[in-house]
């Protein structure tokens, strides 16, 4: 991986240095997982929308290894402090952890998790989101997955390996779910706007659910979303 895998280009070609409904969404479920507050974490935070969303019950702190995301996110969230680096963190200093579409570009997750694990205070939260190799859709849309489009992609791990590495952190897991299907279209000839409706209604009813708390079986998602408590 190069510094520029990661620059302007990047996140302009995906669209990720917009704001969007998906990190509304993740918001509600980190309030919700975290009511009291408290001291929070992005790693991975992209240019800082998510962060923005949580600075008024959050002592936000944000880190990405991207240079070019990090003066984006200290513009877009400029009450959240965007760290450099994060390995001089304390432990036990965080009582949030959040960490969206990031731990798949980790040639080591299992070295890193751990290290992230060990900035929470007993019972705080980790909640991260992966894609999900075990997804009805990705074994239909095969190499076209969303997945696998991505080279720096590294460590698209199973389901189990996931829960493996959170529990060897030494991690509670509180649930795991999926986010539905959104990487229309899945089938030839059938127009793309109307798969989205078909397949995406499911994905739809859970990010606008009152309880913003993911119901969604695993299988039916293109991403894992996987709570986890420090013992």
């Amino acid at each position: 991986m190069t510094a520029h895998t990661y620059d302007e280009q990047y996140y302009d070609t995906g669209h990720m240095d917009e704001d969007r409904v998906a990190l509304w969404y993740y918001a509600r479920v980190v309030r919700r997982l975290c009511p009291k507050g408290g001291r929070l974490l992005d790693y991975g935070c992209g240019t800082g929308h998510l962060l923005k969303r949580l600075t008024a019950q959050f002592q936000t702190l944000g880190y990405d290894g991207s240079a070019y995301a990090r003066s984006r996110a200290r513009l877009n969230a400029p009450e959240a402090v965007i760290l450099e680096e994060w390995a001089s963190l304390r432990p036990k200093s965080l009582d949030a952890l959040v960490s969206l579409h990031t731990l798949e570009h980790l040639k080591r997750p299992h070295a890193v998790v751990p290290q992230l694990a060990s900035l929470l205070d007993i019972g705080g939260v980790l909640l991260f989101v992966v894609p999900n190799t075990g997804s009805l859709m990705r074994r239909l849309k095969r190499d076209r997955w969303f997945g696998y489009r991505d080279p720096t992609h590294h460590s698209l791990l199973s389901h189990a390996e996931w829960l493996s590495v959170v529990r060897q952190a030494g991690l509670d897991v509180i649930w795991v779910r999926g986010d539905g299907w959104w990487d229309a279209p899945y089938l030839p000839l059938l127009p793309t706007v109307i798969q989205r409706a078909l397949f995406g209604w499911p994905a739809a009813l859970q990010v606008f659910w009152p309880r913003a708390r993911p119901f969604l079986p695993v299988w039916l998602g293109e991403c894992l979303i996987i709570a986890a408590r420090r013992r």
